[in-house]
């Protein structure tokens, strides 16, 4: 007995220090591309797969593989179109300004210099968390270079509304439902314990130096309603039920022209990106709307700039 206690002690932590080893891998592996200058900042960038161009934009205090690429959207993504991911600056592989005048607006037009540096005249876009912030103001600043965009995790908050954005980690908050209410919840010890080692893994990843910097710039990511509702190119919303952002994305699909709008019943801020329905609905969007973008031309092979 006492023999067989030890051999499945020293089973269980086999396991934990294999699943601890592969937690890390996954947090700290970068599957490293090309780099460019885009106004003074080195923006590093992968490209994968071939067809029209689907560009992707990772949230904040996360990277383009621990976004797009471990939930498996780059690779499903990639059976159909070349799809480029980059960091954003302040994040991952790409140079981290530490002075706010270097985010803002400046982040939305690397997307631009992006494009422009690959020879790309349109693409597909897709945004979560922040990222979809970003691809949003990116939409209704330069529609001309969108062939369609997918916002992902993210939503619209009215310029006039002073409130704070919400906590994206915490289960959606009604309006009508005040804070102590909304405690009662089951589910927010789960998310509260959650959100603390999502904290913790993100301190890890960033310089928090240049996080800090660019969340100074936020209003520079405003989108006023009058934008949406001029909306020409379409556009797909994926909001988690249970994402504390869910009521942006509802007002988003209220005010939004050309929007299609689609529920994933249980996912969160945090799973969404690995749910089955989010990658099939997500490839099907770019399939329906394909006909716009040309690839990279096979012959071009961009200088890489060394961070």
């Amino acid at each position: 007995m006492k023999k067989k206690l030890l051999i499945g002690c020293g089973t269980l932590l086999c396991v934990i220090l294999l699943g601890t080893g592969a937690f890390f891998f996954l947090l700290f592996h970068r599957v490293e591309g090309q780099y460019f200058d885009s106004n003074g900042v080195t923006i590093h960038y992968t490209v994968e797969g071939k067809g029209e161009p689907v560009i992707l934009i990772h949230g904040v205090a996360a990277n383009a593989d621990l976004n797009w690429r471990i939930p498996g959207v780059t690779r499903r993504l990639a059976r159909d179109f070349q799809v480029i991911s980059f960091d954003l600056r302040g994040h991952g592989l790409s140079g981290q300004p530490t002075d706010p005048n270097a985010y803002g607006i400046q982040i939305v037009e690397d997307i631009t210099r992006l494009m422009d540096h690959l020879q790309l005249k349109k693409a597909h876009i897709a945004g979560y968390s922040l990222g979809g912030f970003i691809a949003l103001k990116f939409l209704v600043t330069h529609p001309d270079r969108v062939c369609s965009a997918a916002i992902c995790g993210s939503g619209w908050k009215d310029p006039a509304d002073p409130s704070e954005i919400p906590n994206p980690y915490k289960p959606p908050v009604p309006r009508e439902v005040r804070p102590a209410q909304a405690s009662l919840n089951p589910m927010v010890w789960f998310d509260t314990v959650f959100h603390k080692v999502r904290n913790w893994a993100g301190d890890q990843l960033v310089n928090k130096a240049a996080i800090k910097a660019l969340k100074k710039t936020y209003r520079e990511l405003i989108v006023t309603q009058a934008e949406l509702e001029k909306n020409t190119v379409p556009t797909i919303c994926f909001m988690g039920t249970r994402d504390g952002l869910f009521y942006m994305a509802e007002d988003l699909a209220k005010h939004m022209a050309n929007l299609k709008y689609v529920n994933l019943e249980g996912a969160n801020h945090f799973t969404t990106p690995f749910y089955g329905a989010f990658k099939r609905g997500l490839l099907q969007f770019f399939v329906d709307h394909r006909g716009c973008g040309a690839a990279i031309a096979t012959d071009l092979k961009p200088e890489p700039v060394q961070p």
